[in-house]
């Protein structure tokens, strides 16, 4: 049995395979997979073990706008060997030189390219992803969304026709709900709650941000291999992985 967050092999390995073939098929974003494992922090507050282990799937969709020397990347993560079809998704800008991420206030932002790219080949790959790990042979599986930051005011015709393609398909990718979380941008979240009332009509969770911070912390890769712990989540998210956790029960 897996101690302070050490995988079974068997689900690990299976988990690595599944993230693997999707990667391939984002190779357009220079998708590729990374493997953490930390003694302490991380994934602890939502597993309840003392380490985290959890691999990652990242995608760069593009540079970072009006961020010069960065980029957007998409990041899926699973974190616990009891439901490896749960995961974390999260959006941010990253320095191109060493990978750290940006976490300037209203950042990250969604511009037209970065959108569509989100969209259209990350969340819908990410709806699919782990169906074939789901423990009750469902096909099954459920990601949070933590969406910071806000859009571009360029983007803000287009972003509600993406949400209608996003909230029609989710169901049939393997899906049980929508949850998006830290959800606040005033010019997004009136028009997606309008697409989720007409589209999706249930099953759809957009959790505003809270004021206390989570204590989970996203885990990438910094400079010379190193292993960051990022925080910048609210309750919100915490609450988010409640809800995906009952959906997958």
């Amino acid at each position: 049995m897996p101690v302070n967050g050490t995988w079974p092999a068997h689900t690990a390995e299976r988990v690595e395979e599944a993230l693997t073939a999707a990667a391939k098929d984002l190779s357009s974003l220079d998708a590729h997979v990374e493997h953490y494992r930390v003694p302490d922090g991380g994934y602890a507050a939502w597993t309840g073990q003392r380490g985290s282990e959890a691999f990652s799937l990242e995608a760069r969709l593009g540079p970072a706008h009006r961020n010069p020397g960065h980029s957007m990347w998409g990041i899926l993560q699973v974190f616990d060997h009891r439901q490896p079809n749960l995961a974390l998704v999260r959006f941010l800008e990253r320095r191109d030189s060493d990978g750290l991420p940006d976490t300037s206030p209203g950042r990250p932002h969604y511009s037209v390219p970065i959108d569509n790219r989100l969209c259209r080949m990350f969340l819908p790959l990410c709806n699919r992803a782990l169906n074939g790990l789901d423990p009750s042979k469902r096909a099954r599986s459920q990601h949070v969304d933590c969406f910071p930051g806000r859009i571009t005011l360029g983007n803000a015709f287009q972003s509600p026709l993406l949400a209608v393609g996003l909230f029609r398909r989710f169901r049939a990718d393997g899906q049980n709900a929508i949850i998006l979380t830290d959800f606040n941008d005033p010019f997004a979240v009136p028009p997606v709650r309008l697409v989720a009332s007409l589209v999706a009509r249930s099953d759809t969770h957009l959790i505003p941000r809270t004021r206390q911070p989570s204590t989970a912390r996203l885990l990438l890769r910094a400079q010379h291999g190193t292993i960051q712990q990022l925080g910048g989540m609210s309750t919100a998210t915490d609450h988010g992985i409640g809800t995906a956790r009952r959906y997958l029960r």
